[in-house]
């Protein structure tokens, strides 16, 4: 019995500590998760053609149905105002207003790039990803060839996953079998006593 409570205990463990999947792609069929970014993302949007980062009425749709794509429908709207008066849009290919930007983003974080010029098939695109659990400081550009704007959507803690009733069902049983496995060595010990 001793055995299969640790081998229960260990495996509702392990449900517990997998690691999160590898980054999807969604709503892009060129490739966004090969953008010159580190760490890879969780998810990414993308390639759009053209500046999905301008502002202008019909590239907020665009960013908006990516978000949507990237965390469900009413997670998050995106106010173009509200993000330039908070400083969240970087213009101009300025590299040092990038970096200060992305020495905020931490926890989930929603990050849109627009790349002008680039080489190759992809010429001039933009695209919108997604990290959870980043630190802050950690996202950076490993290319900065054809960089032109970015936008900071969202940089905010990300409160830890509840584990699914499957890893639930398991932590339970490997808790039990390891007290069972508790209460019959206590009750198997001898007390002394003495008279």
């Amino acid at each position: 019995m001793n055995k299969l409570s640790l081998a229960l205990a260990a495996l509702g463990l392990a449900a517990v500590a997998a690691p999160a999947s590898a980054t999807v792609e969604v709503g892009s069929s060129t490739g966004c998760a090969n953008g010159p970014l580190a760490p890879t993302a969780d998810k990414c949007a993308g390639y759009f053609s053209g500046n999905t980062m301008s502002g202008q009425k019909d590239s907020v749709a665009e960013q908006q149905a990516a978000i949507n794509q990237l965390i469900g429908a009413g997670q998050y709207t995106v106010d173009w105002n509200a993000l330039q008066a908070a400083g969240k849009i970087v213009t101009g290919s300025n590299l040092n207003d990038l970096n200060k930007l992305l020495a905020t983003a931490g926890g989930q974080v929603i990050l849109g790039f627009h790349w002008g010029n680039v080489p190759g098939p992809q010429g001039n695109v933009s695209a919108i990803y997604l990290w959870n659990n980043v630190k802050a400081g950690d996202i950076r550009l490993t290319d900065t060839q054809g960089y032109s704007n970015a936008v900071l959507y969202r940089a905010a803690a990300v409160a830890a996953p509840v584990p699914e009733p499957g890893t639930w069902a398991l932590m339970l049983i490997g808790f039990g079998a390891a007290g069972a496995s508790l209460r019959r060595r206590r009750s198997n010990s001898v007390i002394p006593q003495f008279a």
